[in-house]
C-alpha cells in the first residue's frame, strides 16, 4: 500500500492538525516581526528623547557660574571645577607667588552666568600686586580721573605713530560714546519691545573704572572739536540697560561702545543675518546697520592699530542670556555701532595710554565722516 505526505489524502484528523500548525507558525512569524518592529520603535524613541534631553540642556545655557568672592583662591578653584569650569588669576596680576590662600576680591563672569563646559573664571586677587608688565607708575592719581591734556604736548611712544590730530567736526555731527558695564546689576531685565533680556553686568576686574576714564579723554576731544557729543550713562557707577544705552546711541548719528579684553584686541561690528535670541524673541541686526557699522570699523582701525588693536571681525556675543553672535546693542541700533575691546595693558591704571587710544578713535571717527 502506497503511503501518501498529501494531507488531502490524509484523515480527517490528520489534515487539521497539518493546518493548525501552518497558522502557528505564520502567528509565530507575525509575532517576531511584531517584537521587531516594537523594539525598533523604542530604540528610536529613546534616541529621539536623549536628543532632545541633550538639546534642552545646552539651551538652559550649561553650568552656572559660581559665587568665589571672598573665598580663598584654593577653595575658588575647588568651586569652580566642581561647576566644570576653569580658573585663572587676572594676567595684570603677579601670580608668580604662591596665592592658594589670598582672597578673591573680584570675578569675572559675575555669579550666576551661565556658561559652557571648560569656560574660564577670572578672579582677581586681594593683596596680590599687578604684574611687571602692567605696572604704571601712576603716584596720588590712582582711582581718580585725570584731566584731559593736550595730546600734542607728549611725544609718541618709541616706534609708535601717532594719529593725525582731528581738525574741526563736519557741521551737525554727534557721537555716542558708551563705557562698557555698570554696577547694581539685575541678573534679568526683559525688554518688552522684543523679549529680550537687556541687563548689563559688572565687566572684567577693573574694566569699569578704566572705560569710564577713556569715555572722558573721548568726549573732551570730539567736543573741543565742535561734535556733539553723548554718553550712555551719568557716572561711571551709574546703571544703564542695555535698551537704555541702544537708544541714546539711537539718537546720535554713530555709536562707538568702549570695552577692554584680555586675549581679544579688536573692533567688533553687527553683521547681517547675525540675531538675539531669548526663548522664542529673535531679533536680526538691521541690513542697512550692518552694512554702515562695518564701514565705521574699516574707517577707524588704522588709526587704532597702533595703539593694540589688532583686527576688525564680526559681532561674537554678547552677556546675559540671550543666545546668537550678535550683541543685543547690535541687534537694538540703528545707527552704526562698533564695540572696540581694547587692551587691558593700554587703558587700565594708564593716563598714557588712555591718551593715545583716545587720540586713535577721535582720528578714527574724523576719517569715517570725512567719506560719509
Amino acid at each position: 500500500m502506497i503511503k501518501t505526505e498529501n494531507d488531502y489524502f490524509a484523515p480527517e484528523g490528520e489534515r487539521y492538525n497539518w493546518t493548525d500548525m501552518r497558522r502557528q507558525r505564520r502567528g509565530a512569524g507575525h509575532r517576531f516581526r511584531n517584537t521587531v518592529l516594537v523594539l525598533v520603535s523604542v530604540i528610536a524613541a529613546g534616541s529621539l528623547i536623549a536628543g532632545m534631553v541633550v538639546l534642552l540642556a545646552r539651551s538652559g545655557g550649561g553650568p552656572k557660574v559660581p559665587d568665589v568672592v571672598g573665598a580663598t583662591y584654593d577653595e575658588a578653584q575647588e568651586k569652580v571645577e566642581s561647576a566644570d569650569l576653569s580658573i585663572d588669576i587676572d594676567p595684570m596680576q603677579d601670580s608668580s607667588s604662591e596665592c592658594g590662600g589670598l582672597t578673591v576680591e573680584e570675578q569675572d563672569p559675575k555669579p550666576g552666568t551661565r556658561a559652557c563646559e571648560g569656560d574660564v573664571v577670572i578672579v582677581r586677587l586681594e593683596g596680590l600686586k599687578d604684574s611687571p608688565e602692567y605696572t604704571i607708575d601712576n603716584e596720588d592719581s590712582a582711582g581718580d580721573i585725570p584731566e584731559p591734556h593736550d595730546a600734542a604736548s607728549e611725544a609718541p611712544a618709541e616706534g609708535a605713530t601717532r594719529p593725525d590730530p582731528i581738525a574741526t567736526a563736519p557741521a551737525g555731527r554727534s557721537v555716542c560714546i558708551d563705557p562698557g558695564h555698570s554696577v547694581n546689576c539685575p541678573a534679568s531685565e526683559i525688554d518688552p519691545a522684543t523679549g529680550l533680556n537687556v541687563a548689563d553686568n559688572g565687566g572684567a576686574a577693573g574694566e569699569l573704572q578704566a572705560m569710564w576714564e577713556l569715555a572722558q579723554r573721548v568726549k573732551a576731544r570730539l567736543e573741543s572739536a565742535g561734535y556733539t557729543v553723548r554718553l550712555t550713562k551719568e557716572s561711571q557707577n551709574s546703571y544703564a540697560s542695555l535698551r537704555t544705552r541702544a537708544d541714546i546711541g539711537n539718537t546720535c548719528q554713530v555709536m562707538v561702545r568702549l570695552h577692554y579684553d584680555t586675549n581679544l584686541h579688536a573692533i567688533l561690528h553687527p553683521g547681517e543675518g547675525q540675531f538675539k535670541r531669548n526663548g522664542s524673541s529673535i531679533v536680526y541686526v538691521d541690513a542697512n546697520v550692518a552694512r554702515t557699522s562695518a564701514e565705521l570699523a574699516q574707517a577707524m582701525f588704522p588709526s587704532l592699530q597702533g595703539v593694540g588693536v589688532t583686527g576688525v571681525r564680526d559681532d561674537c556675543g554678547g552677556t546675559s542670556d540671550n543666545t546668537g553672535s550678535a550683541f543685543v546693542g547690535s541687534v537694538l541700533s540703528r545707527v552704526p555701532v562698533i564695540l572696540i575691546e581694547n587692551d587691558p595693558g593700554m587703558v587700565r591704571n594708564n593716563p598714557g595710554g588712555q591718551d593715545r587710544v583716545a587720540d586713535a578713535i577721535v582720528s578714527g571717527i574724523n576719517v569715517y565722516f570725512q567719506a560719509h
